[in-house]
């Protein structure tokens, strides 16, 4: 398929028109990545038309393809894993003022830096522009000058305070600012977000895929993953510095010591991405000893399959905005331990439907990693109050759903008020 192929215009007064704009799409692998996809496949579904403006990471990817009901289009450059974002906000407002007459709405995941080529673009062409942070830091531009690891760096600071404010006084201009958890719109007041200018929609899952296995499948399935007959314990996401990998396998050592039954998988990759500490830990399980418990799966695509395999989901994250791994994990009915930070609070409370552990307290979470094998029955409790929260607030099609009533309200002929997700 080519890009003039798919070449449309005129107006469409009964299918909302959805420009999708996102410096990383499928098939790249991770929670931001998974979430988009799913989003555009149910916007579709429910009747929306989508196009999703993303980078092409790499050069097999094809510029132009159908997807699941939507288009995508991928813009260069390829390749600069840490610059790639940058690089394309040119190509992506090219493209964005190119196919005006192909949609109503801007909406950008990831509004760091191509938050400014959706607004820009909603100045040039006059469409509504919503804007959704990926992560916590995006606005107040701590992703600068705060490592993965909480460590401010002041030299960053004062050097890029000044640009930030400057990139905010644009991006405040934004018709709408959506928040997928209480600390980003939190973040989003402390910038001087209006409270009227903000849309709360959490990210939702894939209900089809994520659903509980069968207890019976499960040798099955872990002979043909792979995987050996203990007690599994998993991690799903991206390899990267600010997930807590490094120190939460200094835990592991201490706990594979002395319980010979178990078994860690983690499930995806760091490749390509700027923060991968994949390599590290890596050597570390190597200088360890530790390969006969540990297995690395790489990217994968049926994350669903490994977390029925397994017995308890582990997610010691330092910084998340949500923690879409931790939703498809719980769908999954699968017990978890979870780092007790802002983000992952929003979907668990401790001891009610999972359990929540401080960040680096590494005693903690070495007992929290034992409590699993000595009270299964508590952890089965947790594991099923779980699943009831993510059905009841999390379902892909509920949040499909907020976003159109918000995105609606933002029609010129509707918008009135504040931003309202139900």
């Amino acid at each position: 398929m080519t890009e003039s192929s798919q070449e449309k215009t005129g107006e469409s007064a009964k299918r909302l028109r959805i420009c999708l704009l996102t410096g990383s799409f499928y098939p790249v692998v991770g929670g931001g990545e998974r979430h988009a996809h799913l989003l555009c496949r149910e916007l579709s579904r429910q009747g929306s038309e989508v196009l999703v403006l993303t980078r092409r990471r790499t050069r097999d990817l094809p510029r132009c393809e159908a997807m699941d009901g939507f288009t995508v289009i991928r813009v260069g450059p390829s390749g600069f894993p840490r610059l790639g974002k940058y690089l394309m906000l040119a190509p992506a407002l090219w493209r964005l003022w190119r196919r005006r007459r192909q949609y109503d709405l801007i909406y950008v995941c990831g509004l760091r830096v191509l938050g400014l080529a959706g607004v820009l673009a909603q100045i040039l062409v006059g469409k509504p522009c919503v804007l959704r942070a990926e992560s916590r830091g995006e606005l107040s531009g701590e992703f600068i000058w705060k490592s993965p690891e909480g460590q401010i760096k002041p030299m960053l600071r004062a050097f890029f305070s000044p640009l930030i404010a400057i990139r905010n006084r644009l991006l405040m201009r934004a018709t709408c600012f959506l928040s997928i958890s209480t600390p980003i719109r939190e973040e989003f007041l402390a910038a001087g977000v209006s409270p009227a200018h903000i849309a709360d929609i959490p990210n939702g899952f894939d209900v089809a895929t994520f659903s509980p296995g069968a207890p019976e499948d499960r040798p099955a399935l872990r002979q043909k993953l792979g995987l050996p007959a203990a007690i599994l314990y998993a991690y799903s996401g991206k390899l990267n510095r600010g997930k807590g990998l490094e120190r939460f396998l200094r835990v592991w050592e201490r706990f594979a010591a002395n319980h010979p039954e178990v078994h860690l998988i983690l499930i995806g990759s760091g490749r390509g991405q700027h923060l991968s500490c994949e390599q590290a830990l890596w050597t570390f399980v190597r200088e360890h000893n530790l390969e006969a418990s540990i297995t690395f799966t790489g990217y994968v695509d049926v994350v669903q399959d490994y977390l029925h395999a397994t017995d308890i989901f582990v997610f010691p994250s330092e910084s998340e905005a949500q923690g879409l791994s931790v939703l498809e994990a719980l769908a999954c009915k699968v017990p978890v331990i979870a780092s007790r930070i802002p983000g992952i609070m929003d979907m668990v409370t401790d001891g009610v439907n999972g359990r929540l552990v401080e960040v680096r307290d590494e005693d903690a979470w070495l007992k929290a990693l034992a409590d699993f094998i000595e009270k299964p029955e508590y952890f089965r409790h947790l594991a099923e109050a779980g699943y009831n929260t993510v059905q009841n607030h999390f379902s892909m099609a509920a949040t499909s759903a907020k976003h159109l009533a918000v995105f609606w309200q933002l029609m010129p002929s509707r918008k009135e008020g504040a931003m309202q997700a139900d």
